[in-house]
């Protein structure tokens, strides 16, 4: 028999479960799936929002069936052209090379 690893939540991913349990509806249970469903996307995007925001953007990725491996191949996207971008001064350099 397996034995499935509890995951341990912060207080920061606990408030996201109380908020999608006060303001999405969602059993406590259900809440708290819902976040170790999406754990490794709280836990990529950092807690920069406040736990409100995160439960309603989960709620959202919940209904309109996004699976957390999107939200992260997104996310690993946006970062991998991130690390393209040469910034400001390269993009005006090529500008005034054109004129």
């Amino acid at each position: 028999m397996k034995v499935k690893a509890q995951i341990r939540l912060s207080l920061y991913e606990r408030g996201i479960v109380e908020a999608l349990a006060s303001g999405h509806g969602y059993t406590a249970a259900d809440a708290r799936a819902l976040v170790v469903e999406y754990i490794e996307v709280v836990r990529r995007l950092g807690g920069y929002d406040n736990c409100g925001e995160y439960a309603q953007l989960l709620d959202r990725a919940r209904r309109m069936n996004h699976p957390p491996s999107q939200w992260l191949e997104r996310i690993q996207g946006i970062e991998k052209g991130e690390l393209r971008d040469r910034g400001i001064e390269s993009e005006e350099r090529q500008y005034l090379q054109t004129k």
